[in-house]
């Protein structure tokens, strides 16, 4: 038959970080989900010991208590430790903190099978399993990221870094905006515009096809002055003069291709070859200015077209 107390031991609580992975736990988080448990713990095993120091103390002559902690303990004693136990051990197990369970039940079944124990043993088995919790605690490592960085983590609601049009026309470059959104929240500048070069080649790419500009063999300074002028001379090209709406369209690359003025000093061979370093304001103006670029693109083109 089970006891009562084992039926919630192997019902674990799926912590904040697996709930949500990949996405930034809280202080709100993690005190909603483990503060109730520590303070219970942490209470109960300080009752412990201090239930088990009480029954230590003597008044010989009804003089200053001593403390007798080699004495054996009785089994109000024991009986009053193992309820606190019992209660401890499933909410250990519930926060994941397997480990000191395992030793809470472990001492559990030490108490109910031997009653040949004394004080200073109990005392002794309730510090370590303190320091068992400690350690299994200290194994877990967070890190802090100020509100001003978190605007850049994509969230589940908008898990897109350049929103959900650039996702759709460019699929390929999700995963280097995002891990560009993710190095700049974390103060990775340097790796945020290596990644931002990986998006922009992909942009790049599609408007020089516009164009009939290749960037497949060329640095990309000669191609980005190629697709620049070949957008200034678009009214006096006879192809783009016979296309109704030229003026519009002009507009709208000359508009796309400003973007450039930031993004030129971020070239790729640089990024590539480890020769620059970004701070985080340089690598917030390259991401802004990429992410610009992507979404007016992202209103006419898409890759592979």
């Amino acid at each position: 038959m089970q006891l009562p107390y084992l039926e919630g031991r192997l019902k674990r609580v799926l912590q904040p970080w697996e709930r949500k992975p990949f996405q930034p736990v809280t202080w709100f988080d993690m005190l909603n989900f483990s503060a109730r448990q520590f303070f219970y713990c942490g209470g109960a095993l300080r009752d412990i010991r201090q239930d088990a120091t009480m029954f230590a103390a003597q008044c010989p002559d009804g003089n200053e208590a001593v403390f007798a902690f080699a004495k054996w303990i009785d089994d109000s004693c024991r009986q009053k430790a193992i309820a606190h136990l019992q209660g401890i051990e499933p909410q250990f197990r519930t926060i994941g903190l397997t480990i000191a369970a395992e030793t809470t039940k472990e001492l559990i079944e030490d108490l109910e099978i031997d009653t040949r124990r004394n004080i200073e043993w109990l005392v002794s088995r309730v510090d370590c399993i303190e320091k068992i919790a400690d350690k299994e605690l200290k194994e877990k490592a967070f890190f802090y990221i100020t509100p001003e960085r978190m605007r850049f983590w994509p969230m589940q609601a908008e898990p897109f870094a350049f929103g959900k049009t650039v996702a759709e026309k460019f699929p390929s470059t999700t995963f280097d905006a995002n891990s560009a959104a993710f190095c700049l929240a974390t103060t990775l500048s340097t790796a945020s515009v290596f990644h931002l070069m990986r998006v922009l080649e992909k942009g790049l790419t599609a408007l020089g096809d516009k164009f009939s500009v290749s960037l497949a063999h060329t640095n990309w300074a000669p191609a980005i002055e190629q697709i620049e002028s070949k957008i200034r001379d678009m009214r006096s090209d006879p192809i783009w003069k016979a296309v109704p709406d030229c003026k519009e369209q002009q507009e709208f690359y000359a508009q796309a291709a400003s973007n450039f003025a930031i993004v030129k000093d971020a070239w790729r061979n640089y990024t590539m070859h480890a020769r620059a370093k970004y701070n985080e304001e340089e690598a917030e103006l390259i991401f802004l200015s990429v992410k610009a670029f992507m979404k007016k693109l992202a209103e006419r083109l898409k890759e592979n077209e």
